[in-house]
């Protein structure tokens, strides 16, 4: 499983020239994307890459989420490997259509990647990772600013988060998480819709007949 999230404006340039910004402007620009989004749908697409080398795992299809803790993954490449995600507000399913199974699991007691809780409006940037502007070669776009997001408090779950963000809304396009071992999960989105008032329907998954369902002790 995988799962989730800038500048520009309101900095002063002397001579007409505007300043480069710094990362906290950043950092609050994306929270206040993310503080003024209700929902949001885009499409998506996610490699993994292992540490120890290998042909990276790549996978998409469309996700949409809506606040209080409501999203849905749908998986829709690989053909063979469809899955869908869903969070409802209370419970987290996986579904693995090919192998006729569900698995169902309390919200509030699932690991949910950062780079997806984040886009649920969980928790805030400023208190939760120290940031700072980087480079990296092969990451974002011309014009794109990419933030390294390293926790403040230690995490077996991951390292740190790259956080590829428009300047100019202050949107969250590409993810990159990278774990202990040395792997990365990156997730990028396109065509993103925000506030677009997604029924509630949208998040709920009642499992088809004959499909397992298991659920932790």
């Amino acid at each position: 499983m995988g799962f989730f999230l800038a500048i520009l404006g309101l900095f002063a340039a002397p001579q007409s020239t505007l300043a480069s910004p710094t990362a906290k402007q950043m950092v609050e620009k994306v929270q206040r994307y993310y503080d003024a989004t209700r929902d949001l749908h885009a499409k998506f697409s996610q490699e993994l890459s292992s540490a120890i080398g290998g042909p990276p795992r790549k996978a998409s299809g469309e996700v949409w989420l809506k606040k209080p803790g409501k999203m849905r993954w749908d998986y829709q490449k690989p053909e063979d490997d469809r899955k869908v995600m869903i969070a409802d507000g209370s419970s987290l399913w996986v579904y693995e259509a090919e192998d006729a199974q569900a698995f169902k699991t309390p919200l509030r007691s699932s690991t949910l990647p950062a780079q997806v809780s984040f886009l649920l409006g969980e928790g805030k940037l400023t208190n939760d990772f120290d940031a700072e502007i980087v480079h990296p070669p092969g990451i974002g776009q011309p014009g794109q600013v990419v933030l390294k997001m390293v926790p403040k408090t230690g995490t077996a779950a991951y390292r740190y988060l790259l956080f590829v963000v428009d300047p100019k809304s202050g949107q969250v396009v590409e993810t990159v998480i990278y774990d202990q071992q040395g792997g990365t999960n990156t997730l990028r989105f396109s065509d993103l819709e925000q506030n677009r008032k997604i029924d509630d329907a949208k998040f709920k998954f009642t499992p088809p007949r004959g499909v397992k369902v298991v659920s932790p002790p």
